[in-house]
């Protein structure tokens, strides 16, 4: 190669990548320069979305710029995600996804995306532990009471549902117990609970800070939740395990994604911030209220905590041939 054109070439190379290395510290010094959309894929007023709201006031004192809250229902948490998997990958379009959203792709071919591997992991808040629980004028204080007034029922009992986690931990009572629950599909929880509360529905599966409130006045009452131990907060509430149904503690977490291929370094900005925003005594606080436990991860924790809940998804779909469509 001519010696004039070997120079131009390396030099050429030298401006491309002292180009990039500028606009990768510049991402990274600039970021963020105006508000962030946190997209909730799910109705307002629940207890995931009492948690993303806490977080984006956290974010926004820790970024320096505003998180705006966005709720985005429908399609099964679906539409939501989706909007952040086009969005484009400059860290303006976040999604505060639910461990639910693991399980979508094998419960739903109107799924947007095949795996939630997809999205760019940023970290993860502790998530809803998901509980059985019945009106009071249903005839049932246990498992097994339940299982017995659904037998001896004319007609199926009716449950209602808001998300895929809610009908996985469905799906493993019904099973366990040898009986059937016809599924009524609501937008979201807060939407659903007053039809629970005046028994029209006869039973939901129901995040336990949700329910609490309902369960402590005489209203509701849990027969049992989907984790490994007791919660402290209700001792009295068995685990499903302890009640009769042996499969495993549903995973749960409340994710922080971005889009595909969102830049590292600002990936590692926004874990940060979360880690940050999830010390604060506001934060702590409102977790507390809503009975979520759980420390922030890095984006590679997040990512490994998605991939086992989709696995755990995915085997419950090849052994019962649950879908949603």
């Amino acid at each position: 190669m001519n010696p004039l054109n070997t120079g131009l070439v390396v030099g050429a190379l030298a401006l491309l990548m002292t180009a990039s290395v500028s606009v990768s510290v510049s991402a990274q010094t600039t970021y963020p320069g105006k508000p962030i959309r946190l997209i909730v894929p799910i109705a307002a007023g629940g207890p995931s979305d009492a948690a993303a709201r806490a977080l984006a006031k956290g974010l926004t004192a820790g970024l320096g710029q505003e998180v705006l809250v966005e709720n985005r229902p429908g399609g099964n948490t679906g539409v939501g995600a989706g909007a952040v998997l086009s969005a484009a990958a400059d860290g303006y379009t976040l999604l505060f996804a639910l461990a639910s959203n693991s399980g979508l792709p094998h419960l739903s071919k109107a799924s947007p995306y095949k795996s939630l591997a997809e999205f760019t992991p940023i970290s993860t808040i502790g998530g809803n532990t998901q509980c059985l629980v019945v009106p009071a004028s249903v005839p049932a204080r246990t498992l097994a009471e339940f299982a017995a007034h659904a037998k001896a029922s004319a007609k199926p009992l009716m449950r209602g549902s808001n998300n895929v986690s809610e009908d996985m931990v469905a799906g493993q009572v019904t099973g366990a117990l040898g009986i059937k629950l016809e599924r009524v599909p609501y937008k979201g929880a807060p939407q659903m609970l007053p039809d629970l509360l005046e028994g029209r529905l006869q039973a939901a599966v129901l995040p336990v800070g949700f329910s609490a409130p309902h369960v402590r006045s005489g209203r509701l009452v849990m027969l049992g939740c989907s984790m490994a131990e007791r919660i402290a907060a209700l001792p009295t509430v068995p685990t499903l395990r302890e009640a009769g149904v042996a499969a495993a503690p549903l995973i749960t977490a409340h994710f922080v994604l971005g889009p595909p291929q969102l830049p590292v370094e600002i990936a590692e900005r926004l874990a940060a911030a979360v880690r940050q925003a999830a010390q604060t005594a506001d934060f702590k606080q409102e977790m507390d209220r809503l009975l979520i436990v759980g420390a922030a991860r890095s984006p590679a924790e997040t990512r490994e905590l998605m991939l086992q809940a989709e696995a755990q998804y995915m085997q419950y779909v090849r052994e019962t041939g649950a879908s949603i469509d």
